[in-house]
């Protein structure tokens, strides 16, 4: 039974770092993309209403995240953190539902 409690921490904490990760790949795109492409970052910030919005440019850096986009501007940080962001869901689902699955397990032994 210490095994699967142990297991079942190491996957909820697995779960909550990938998907801490998955905002971090995000935070860490938007920034480098700020810095080293400004025009760029323009571009996507102020597409429709010439100025920023902070939730409409969350939901544009998701969309350019999702495309090949970046890959053009073939810088490979940009590509890395484009990769972790595609990533860490994959892994913190998982771990997710494994930890639920020990909970779950562990609730019908009694």
């Amino acid at each position: 039974m210490v095994a699967a409690v142990y297991t079942y921490l190491l996957l909820l904490i697995g779960a909550v770092l990938f998907f801490v990760l998955h905002f971090v790949a995000q935070w860490r795109f938007s920034s480098l993309l700020k810095n080293r492409y400004p025009d760029q970052w323009k571009t996507i910030t102020e597409a429709d209403t010439g100025r920023p919005n902070g939730m409409a440019n969350w939901l544009r850096v998701r969309r350019v995240l999702r495309s090949d986009a970046p890959a053009l501007f073939n810088d490979a940080d940009l590509n890395r953190w484009q990769a972790w962001w595609r990533r860490t869901p994959w892994l913190a689902w998982p771990c997710w539902f494994a930890a639920m699955a020990i909970q779950w397990w562990a609730m019908k032994q009694g």
